[in-house]
């Protein structure tokens, strides 16, 4: 796109401004471009690298990604073509507010098909459960996601797990609280279940980016230590800084916080230091913690720009002893 300046006249002398259009949809398209243009500079490799190390107790079962795999760039490429799409996208943004008045943001996304995310790519999970020493002899291995939304994340994650598993058949379980993501879970053929409780002796669980938007993250813990088999895994992301919004409820508070720190310290440590505080929590809930990883939560973008994102410390955890 062309830097357009205007040209007019101030005492007598000639001067110039850079134009910027007037109209809303001109204006959107226009602060796109410059948008999307910072984000072709911006050095993506920050966001899988560490400000700082954490004791050597963590440090040593940490992951690093350096930078965006092929399959991460195809995805970050899809986006930005999908951006492109201004029809749809002015479709979405008429839509959104008459459905607002009886559907949350999570159910709106699902029936629109839209802000679908990305964590890790098929290798990557993979790699992160291979430093974590997922393995298992069992013909049938269960695997339950909580809070599946559209099921994008879980296939990623489900075939990372057949690569790494070739032999075993594979029953795939998900909860999920919005209808509209239900459904589309379940044309993914995923066996959607009311709860975490519906399903024991499960050999993976996956809770990515839920805890800090459930009620009560702890009672999610200790659900998930309870289904899991002996020989189990766990992998859960949490975006720090830790901010936590319930969707479902009108004051959108936890009844207890994941963090203690929040919200009143919010924001107030760095990503190495809240990861070192989760850690220390999961260890005396009664995990252990395998290997870990720090990543882009990427969500599909709109009018403003191709894709968004925050971070997500991935972590993969097993139960250190019982309860």
């Amino acid at each position: 796109m062309k830097v357009l300046y205007s040209f007019f006249c101030v005492n007598g002398n000639l001067s110039m401004e850079i134009y910027r259009p007037r109209g809303t949809l001109a204006r959107a398209i226009y602060d796109k471009f410059h948008n999307d243009k910072w984000l072709d500079e911006f050095d993506t490799t920050l966001w899988y690298n560490l400000n700082e190390e954490l004791p050597y107790v963590f440090q040593r079962k940490f992951l690093p990604l350096l930078r965006p795999d092929e399959s991460t760039i195809q995805w970050l490429e899809q986006a930005k073509l999908l951006s492109l799409n201004i029809w749809l996208h002015l479709w979405h943004a008429f839509a959104r507010p008459f459905l607002k008045l009886f559907m949350t943001q999570t159910d709106i996304n699902g029936y629109l098909k839209r802000g679908s995310m990305f964590i890790l790519s098929e290798q990557q999970f993979a790699k992160l459960l291979r430093a974590a020493n997922f393995n298992t002899n069992k013909e049938t291995v269960n695997i339950l996601d909580v809070g599946a939304g559209d099921g994008e994340i879980s296939i990623r994650l489900l075939n990372s797990v057949k690569s790494l598993l070739q032999c075993a058949k594979v029953n795939v379980y998900a909860t999920e609280t919005s209808w509209a993501m239900r459904q589309r879970l379940k044309k993914r053929d995923f066996e959607v279940v009311e709860n975490i409780k519906s399903v024991q002796q499960v050999e993976l669980i996956s809770c990515l980016n839920v805890l800090d938007r459930c009620i009560d993250p702890f009672e999610i813990l200790q659900d998930m230590y309870n289904a899991l088999a002996p020989s189990g895994h766990i992998i859960l992301a949490l975006v720090l800084p830790y901010m936590h919004y319930v969707e479902i409820n009108s004051s959108h508070l936890p009844i207890r916080p994941l963090m203690s720190h929040w919200p009143e310290k919010s924001k107030q440590f760095s990503f190495e230091a809240e990861a070192k505080m989760f850690f220390e929590l999961l260890e005396n809930i009664g995990f252990k913690i395998d290997a870990w990883t720090k990543a882009p939560y990427l969500c599909e973008g709109d009018l403003h720009q191709s894709f968004y994102w925050l971070i997500d410390l991935v972590v993969v955890i097993s139960k250190k002893n019982s309860l």
